[in-house]
C-alpha cells in the first residue's frame, strides 16, 4: 500500500515485532483502498501515520521506534548541467534503529501514467544530507519539452519488519525532455 505524502504533512511510523507488523498490515489494508506508485494521483493522507497495529497515537513497545520518511522534490542538479535529481532519506525520532535501506524512484508522467526513469538505493544512517540519503538522477534529452516529475521514497529499517508505506513527493513541472 502506498501512502502519499503531500506538502505540509508529516508521516510518523512506529514499527514493532513481526506479529504486530502483520496485524498493522491487515488493519491498514482493511481501512484504506490500496494505491500504488504508478499512474494514480495521490490522495490526501492523515497528518501522521502510525504502523504499530494499535491505531493512531498509541506508542509501540519493543519495536523499531518512530521515524520520518522524507525527501526532496525532483529538481535540476546543482552539479551536473542538464540532469534532474531526486533524493530520499529518513530521520529517527526515537527507538533503537541505526540504519535503513532507502530507495528512491524518479518518475515522469507521460500519457496519463507514471513511469520510473531511474532508481537509487543506499543504506544510510538517519539524517539526510549528501552522505545520508539515496539519490536518483536523469539526464534530460533537451530543456524545451515540459514534463511532470515526482519521486517515490521507501525506507526499510535494517533488522526490522517492513510495511508498505512510501512517500510520494509533490509533482514538479520541469523543462526536461525524456
Amino acid at each position: 500500500m502506498t501512502r502519499p505524502h503531500l506538502k505540509g504533512d508529516i508521516h510518523v511510523r512506529i514499527r514493532t515485532g513481526a506479529a504486530s507488523a502483520a496485524l498493522a498490515g491487515l488493519l491498514a489494508v482493511a481501512a484504506t483502498a490500496p494505491a500504488q506508485a504508478d499512474d494514480r494521483e495521490p490522495t490526501q493522507p492523515p497528518s501522521s501515520t502510525y504502523s504499530n497495529g494499535h491505531g493512531p497515537g498509541v506508542a509501540a513497545g519493543g519495536g523499531v521506534g518512530a521515524f520520518l520518511t522524507d525527501g526532496d522534490k525532483v529538481h535540476f542538479s546543482h552539479t551536473v548541467r542538464g540532469n534532474i535529481n531526486a533524493h530520499g532519506w529518513w530521520k529517527r525520532i526515537n527507538g533503537p534503529a541505526k540504519k535503513a535501506k532507502v530507495t528512491v524512484w524518479l518518475q515522469v508522467k507521460n500519457n496519463g501514467h507514471w513511469y520510473t526513469l531511474n532508481k537509487g538505493v543506499k543504506t544510510v544512517y538517519s539524517g539526510g544530507g549528501s552522505g545520508k540519503r539515496a539519490s536518483a538522477a536523469w539526464k534530460c534529452t533537451n530543456l524545451v519539452a515540459k514534463y511532470s516529475f515526482r519521486s517515490v521514497i521507501d525506507v526499510d529499517i535494517v533488522g526490522y519488519p517492513d510495511d508498505d508505506h512510501k512517500k510520494i513527493t509533490d509533482t514538479q513541472s520541469l523543462f526536461c525532455g525524456i
